[in-house]
């Protein structure tokens, strides 16, 4: 998975701090399995970098399209709703959109860091094909970055997972994280194991609003949800035939399924 967002000025996706837009997060292909049976993505699940326990992390890109392997695992180095500073980096407001195979969207709702009700987390449902694109949309807020910081860019990394199915096999996830926590084990994470993420990159207008004098080249955060809430809200669901009923389930639930049970 990775984004399609790209910038007319730059060939690295960003946005500017405090827009309000749609994100266009890519599905190429589904979870790692054996053998050559067709398999198909049942369910995608993205946590949103928002809520009260929303963390700075160490953890930030090298240089435009360069996907490292973060090792070792990234470190939460602090609260960013608020920072140290004072300063809010959640994320406020979400609104997900559904898609043609995905054609389900549910939000988990949870509160923010201001009390309000919003998504922490996204999950489609669908039928989507191996090695077909599809992209999933959100819209959202970014937060002003404050003209008094030192901060150039903030880059949001949104954990996600697939969970998918193969005809005659157990069913199979895929998550797409910076790291391993209790309940996503590297066994569970994405191609070759992977330690990689969704990422939105919020870059500061300099012209509008330059650096501190202080600042020399200014600064750049990583933003990212805490291990706590990845393995609470990074999970499939389970809906009523209507599809109404919604319920959260755990991996393991999902991993004991197969093709024709119930998803």
């Amino acid at each position: 998975m990775g984004f399609i967002k790209k910038s007319k000025e730059t060939e690295w996706p960003y946005y500017r701090d405090g827009a309000f837009g749609p994100i266009r997060f890519n599905v190429q292909h589904a979870c790692n399995h054996d053998g050559n049976d067709p398999i198909t993505t049942k369910q995608v699940a993205v946590v949103i970098p928002t809520g009260a326990t929303v963390q700075k992390i160490n953890t930030t890109l090298p240089a435009p399209w360069e996907f490292p392997t973060f090792e070792p695992p990234y470190q939460e180095i602090g609260s960013a709703s608020p920072d140290a500073n004072g300063y809010d980096w959640a994320i406020q407001f979400v609104k997900p959109h559904a898609q043609t195979s995905l054609n389900k969207v549910y939000p988990i709702m949870g509160k923010t860091s201001t009390g309000e009700n919003i998504p922490r987390a996204l999950v489609w449902v669908g039928d989507h094909p191996d090695n077909n694109d599809a992209d999933l949309l959100i819209t959202n807020f970014f937060p002003e970055i404050p003209a008094e910081s030192c901060i150039k860019e903030a880059q949001y990394f949104f954990p996600s997972a697939q969970f998918c199915t193969t005809q005659g096999q157990p069913n199979s996830v895929s998550g797409w994280l910076l790291g391993t926590t209790s309940q996503w084990t590297k066994d569970r994470l994405g191609e070759s194991a992977v330690q990689w993420s969704l990422t939105v990159s919020v870059m500061r207008d300099l012209t509008k609003k330059p650096l501190p004098s202080n600042c020399g080249n200014g600064d750049i955060i990583g933003i990212y949800p805490s291990r706590e809430d990845i393995d609470q809200y990074l999970r499939p669901v389970s809906m009523d035939k209507k599809g109404h009923k919604v319920q959260q389930k755990s991996i393991n639930w999902w991993l004991k399924q197969r093709q024709h049970g119930d998803h």
